[in-house]
């Protein structure tokens, strides 16, 4: 997946605000958002655990938690506990790669800055979660040059232009986006379409765990990715 890196001090503290906000919320449970390896099954991407639970892993497994303030990586073979230190080895993950693509989380739910989670990627193809169907908001990677966008399916077929320099350009007014409904998006000069099918939620979550478990609940991996991707590892060494 297509994303920008912002080192600007405002998306620092934006995302550092987020997740301070996630902490003083958070519940007595954790999360589990990634998983791999012979114990995938046993901690599939979804399923709570008690914060002082005790994590038993075989070699080659990786598991990762959302925790209130961030993630958390346990790497096998070992036992751990979510909440205070390992009981066994654990390994940080690696923050290579990390993502600056995610909106801030408050107590009137999620609020869009700049390119976040909640802007629809036009590039990817894939099951796409909406916090706020009458909000919607395209993004594109690339936005030096000016570009025409074609929106299909669901009764929809409209072409937008999309002026040079604007990385975002709103879905278009009177044409709201159908639960589960799919749509081609084709961008003039790219050979192959985009489709992506929309999961409107019935609520927009009020903190970290619920957005992970609704991405988690509607297949909404992409997302997820990039939510993992952008928390704070708070995996201690």
């Amino acid at each position: 997946m297509s994303w920008v890196q912002n080192r600007t001090p405002l998306w620092r503290t934006l995302i550092a605000t987020m997740f301070l906000t996630a902490a003083g919320s958070a519940a007595a449970n954790v999360l589990v958002v990634r998983s791999s390896g012979p114990s995938a099954r046993t901690y599939p991407a979804g399923r709570s655990l008690p914060d002082n639970a005790r994590i038993t892993l075989r070699a080659n497994d990786t598991i990762v938690v959302l925790v209130g303030n961030g993630t958390r990586t346990f790497r096998g073979p070992g036992t751990f506990s979510p909440s205070g230190a390992p009981a066994g080895r654990q390994t940080a993950a690696s923050n290579e790669g990390r993502r600056a693509r995610i909106g801030a989380v408050r107590s009137g739910g999620l609020v869009p800055e700049g390119s976040t989670l909640w802007h629809v990627d036009v590039t990817q193809s894939g099951t796409f979660c909406l916090a706020n169907a009458g909000n919607v908001m395209l993004w594109r990677p690339d936005a030096s040059g000016r570009g025409q966008l074609t929106l299909s399916g669901a009764g929809l077929n409209r072409t937008l232009d999309w002026p040079a320099g604007q990385a975002t350009l709103a879905w278009p007014a009177g044409s709201r986006v159908a639960n589960g409904g799919s749509y081609t998006l084709s961008m003039r000069g790219v050979a192959v379409p985009t489709r992506i099918t929309f999961r409107t939620l019935a609520s927009e979550p009020a903190d970290l765990q619920a957005v992970a478990a609704a991405l988690i609940a509607n297949g909404c991996q992409e997302q997820l990715e990039i939510l993992v991707e952008t928390a704070p590892d708070q995996t201690a060494g």
